[in-house]
């Protein structure tokens, strides 16, 4: 068996990611908020992305799932080493996630700050809000934890520094969970699940990155949306050249 049949690289386009929301639709799923009173009779789903790879991917995802009539949740990071989220590009991207209607949290960076105490988290949380809020005008009501340590996963209270911590043992309890957490189903297949008549309350956690046009391996998938940023900075620094009038001088 190939890796691309075992680890599925066919699921992972965006025309199957289309596909899965409306598997979710007809099988009666309410794309829903953070809803601790959810008692279950309705089918409920928890629609997150954590923006980690490439803004301008997440923002087709809005756009599919808002032409389809559904909200996610878009958990922004204010350190990323693959997108700069106060620059313009970036920026405007953002806004059009926004309004569009989906919520917009924040993917917190624990290991940026060197986080190792329950005060610490708070410190920071409370520092990293209130950038993304004033960026974007808006309020931030919950965070995600980037690249969750043992140690991170500890701290599951509902929540630090007046937000909700999507990985609350609260929450983690109540709600199923599926992930494509590195580019393949870390624990099970989203069709065998969305299709499994027994689960009443689900969570879902995509990576914008890992969902591409055409089917391909989780790094590449990666090092397309790096060789998209490298393409977009070389185009803006040759523009810049002719529009200042300057020189742009090669090997040739």
């Amino acid at each position: 068996m190939t890796n691309r049949e075992k680890y599925l690289f066919a699921d992972f386009t965006l025309t199957n990611y289309k596909r899965l929301i409306e598997l979710a639709l007809q099988n009666g799923y309410r794309f829903s908020d953070y809803d601790l009173e959810c008692d279950g009779n309705q089918r409920s789903i928890i629609w997150r992305h954590d923006v980690e790879f490439s803004v301008h991917i997440a923002c087709k995802m809005a756009k599919i799932e808002h032409d389809l009539g559904v909200n996610a949740h878009y958990f922004v990071q204010i350190h990323s080493e693959f997108y700069n989220t106060f620059e313009r590009g970036i920026y405007d991207l953002l806004l059009q996630i926004r309004d569009m209607g989906h919520s917009i949290g924040l993917h917190f960076d624990s290991h940026f700050w060197q986080v190792n105490t329950k005060s610490k988290l708070e410190c920071f949380l409370q520092r990293d809000k209130r950038l993304l809020e004033e960026l974007l005008d808006i309020e931030v009501k919950s965070f995600s934890y980037h690249n969750t340590t043992p140690q991170l996963l500890e701290m599951n209270e509902l929540y630090y520094a007046g937000l909700l911590n999507v990985y609350a043992k609260e929450i983690r309890t109540r709600y199923r969970y599926c992930t494509d957490s590195t580019g393949i189903w870390r624990y099970e297949r989203l069709e065998d699940v969305l299709n499994d008549d027994s689960i009443r309350l689900l969570q879902v956690l995509t990576h914008d990155g890992m969902w591409q046009d055409v089917a391909m391996a989780p790094r590449k998938r990666v090092m397309k949306c790096i060789n998209g940023r490298m393409l977009r900075v070389t185009h803006f620094y040759d523009e810049s050249m002719i529009k200042l009038g300057q020189r742009n001088i090669d090997d040739e």
